[in-house]
């Protein structure tokens, strides 16, 4: 029943709104960790007509189930520690496997331009190019590659690398070009009529005079930076006049590059902002070009925007430099999962040392039908390493049946390297705590 919970869970977990999504995240982990400690829980108990012993295994298994409580409590916490590092790693941001990819956090945008005056100029306007005075390489380059011309207000940054609450977030205006190109990989948005069934950043020409502005934000910043909800909820902006303007959003991004800003069409952000002329930022697909037309496209563009004060940011740096603030916290989860991991693990030696003291009789009769003391200590040892193995497992699946909505969506992966390093680790640990309480027992001398 437990694991059925965490499988339905997991699944309406995908299709939850962020804020439900975390709950149900939860709710999957707890069940499925549940019922998979209780299948352990009950393959500790011994079946009424046991299988006669033969091995060294089939006899560790067969003193496990004489205290199966005590197996049990290692087993659960080892799982609890194990499911932690599991669920969080899995969350980890990682570069996109190809920048260029219009899908990806990038937008398949190289370059960012910040201007620090704004500008009117367009690199890619041939009779403007002219008046440069580029190289043959440098203007081949501006002439191969892609650029969207955007404006911004002086509002503030309402990404996660802002500690503080933002009132008065960035409004960047889009142009045609911009939305006809698309890019970036939506995770929710309003329902699109036929002519823009492929792209849905037409959503932000649906506006009227009377309608509130359509929006796009980043995930994360509609949910964190402005503590907003999904698409269809409205907020208000302050204009140049220092009015209230009422927003709608109608598209939410996944974390990328954009993050921190509320997007609007160009025409819309004139009509809020009507004296600010000139753009504040460019950003610049360089894709389509060799990798001598990619060297040369930085000095091109910094000749091009020399009056501006334009500096230039590669949009996988920029995306790095998001992404690190949540690797940062994540890090912290899993060091503080991983050390709890392994101090559980340290503590079963303690459970496995009085464990044995409980069992000095048994053990009297091993040394006494002919098991060296070196025999029996291999035995306890044994002993704990299965506990601390079917507690890895535990929670590992455990761990990734909760997950899994995310890993299908691609918004996660599994973190194989973590996975085995902690699982490495925590085996490491429990043999040498077993090793410690087992040299520690003071075993029977054999009569």
């Amino acid at each position: 029943v437990a694991l059925a919970v965490a499988v339905a869970a997991a699944l309406a977990a995908g299709r939850a709104p962020a804020g439900a999504a975390a709950g149900l995240f939860f709710v999957s982990g707890a069940a499925a960790l549940a019922a998979l400690l209780a299948l352990v829980r009950a393959a500790l108990v011994a079946p009424p007509t046991p299988p006669p012993v033969r091995t060294l295994a089939s006899l560790a298994g067969r003193m496990l189930s004489s205290q199966p409580g005590r197996a049990f409590a290692i087993a659960a916490i080892v799982a609890c520690g194990q499911f932690l590092v599991v669920a969080v790693s899995a969350f980890a941001v990682r570069d996109p496997a190809d920048p260029d990819d219009r899908m990806s956090p990038t937008g398949g945008w190289s370059l960012i331009a910040t201007f620090g005056e704004p500008t009117s100029i367009d690199p890619l306007d041939p009779a403007t190019r002219d008046g440069f005075g580029l190289s043959a390489e440098q203007d081949r380059a501006l002439s191969g590659c892609e650029i969207s011309l955007l404006r911004s207000n002086d509002g503030d940054d309402a990404s996660c690398t802002n500690l503080y609450a933002t009132t008065r977030p960035t409004i960047v205006g889009v142009g045609a070009a911009f939305i006809d190109r698309g890019g970036f990989r939506f995770v929710a948005h309003q329902r699109l009529d036929a002519t823009g069934i492929d792209n849905p950043w037409r959503l932000l020409d649906r506006a009227g005079d009377a309608a509130p502005v359509p929006a796009v934000l980043d995930q994360a910043t509609a949910q964190w930076g402005l503590k907003l909800g999904g698409v269809g909820d409205r907020f208000t902006v302050t204009d140049e006049a220092g009015a209230e303007a009422e927003c709608v959003i109608v598209g939410l991004l996944e974390p990328g590059i954009l993050q921190g800003r509320v997007i609007v069409a160009e025409r819309e952000f004139q009509r809020l902002f009507p004296s600010r002329s000139g753009y504040s930022t460019a950003v610049i697909d360089g894709s389509r070009l060799d990798a001598a037309g990619r060297a040369a496209l930085p000095d091109a563009l910094r000749t091009a925007w020399a009056d501006a004060g334009v500096s230039l940011e590669r949009a996988t740096a920029r995306l790095r430099s998001l992404q690190a603030v949540q690797n940062t916290f994540l890090a912290g989860f899993q060091a503080l999962g991983t050390l709890g991991l392994l101090l559980g693990t340290a503590g079963a030696a303690a459970v496995r040392a009085q464990g044995v003291a409980e069992r000095l009789g048994a053990l009297s009769v091993l040394r006494a039908v002919g098991f060296t003391p070196r025999r029996v200590r291999g035995l306890l040892v044994l002993e704990t390493l299965a506990a601390v193995v079917a507690g890895i497992v535990a929670g590992t699946i455990a761990g990734a049946v909760a997950v899994w909505p995310a890993l299908v969506a691609g918004s996660a992966r599994v973190p194989i390297g973590w996975i085995a390093l902690s699982a490495g680790l925590t085996l490491v640990a429990a043999l040498g705590a077993a090793a410690w309480a087992a040299g520690r027992t003071a075993i029977p001398e054999r009569p």
